[in-house]
């Protein structure tokens, strides 16, 4: 349903530019990359819990490897943005995050090995652009898409979602770029550069 309603938007957007009512634009496309703040889904549905020393067994628990403190990186997600208007992007984005986890003898408290996983999120956004001066834009943005990963033996597919209420870029063709999010992708900023061509 994402993917045909974003399909389906650029058709109408291609539609107007062929009839010339679209604003003349310096730059059509932008490619971004950008650093993430807080995963909050990948936390919820791969991190979480793992540190505990028990579940619905704690006998066998007991005597089981455990694991230590859950770390990420975070999401590094690459964009494609498309301009069809001065005020209005069409953003499809792919993000990763590395997931890892010590593994421990319960007998001996010795290292046995890593764990580690990752997922993967494919998120198309709107992007609408309310300041547009030739070094500096403010923007805002609403997104949905989905997220799929695997972690210490637990696979998972769900939905994601994220708003930016306020983005800032700076700078020219080369420009580097700021964002406060909210939503299952991440919560806090993103950071990176871009280039628009």
């Amino acid at each position: 349903i994402i993917l045909s309603a974003v399909i389906l938007t650029a058709m109408i957007m291609g539609a107007d530019a062929r009839n010339g009512r679209k604003a003349d634009l310096p730059f059509k496309y932008e490619a971004r990359l950008g650093w993430s703040g807080y995963p909050t889904s990948d936390e919820l549905n791969f991190a979480g819990g793992h540190d505990r020393p028990y579940t619905s067994h704690p006998i066998q628990d007991l005597f089981a490897d455990y694991g230590g403190p859950t770390y990420m990186t975070g999401n590094i997600m690459a964009e494609m943005d498309f301009h069809f208007r001065k005020w209005f992007t069409l953003a499809v984005g792919v993000a990763t995050n590395g997931i890892w986890m010590d593994k421990y003898d319960a007998m001996t408290d010795e290292l046995k090995g890593r764990e580690s996983g990752f997922t993967l999120t494919v998120l198309p956004q709107a992007r609408f652009t309310w300041m547009n001066k030739d070094f500096i834009r403010l923007y805002s943005s609403v997104g949905a898409g989905i997220t799929g990963g695997s972690f210490d033996g637990r696979s998972e597919a769900v939905i994601a979602a994220q708003a930016v209420p306020i983005g800032i870029s700076i700078g020219g063709k080369l420009f580097g770029f700021a964002e406060v999010g909210i939503g299952t992708v991440y919560i806090g900023g993103m950071f990176g550069i871009g280039y628009r061509f």
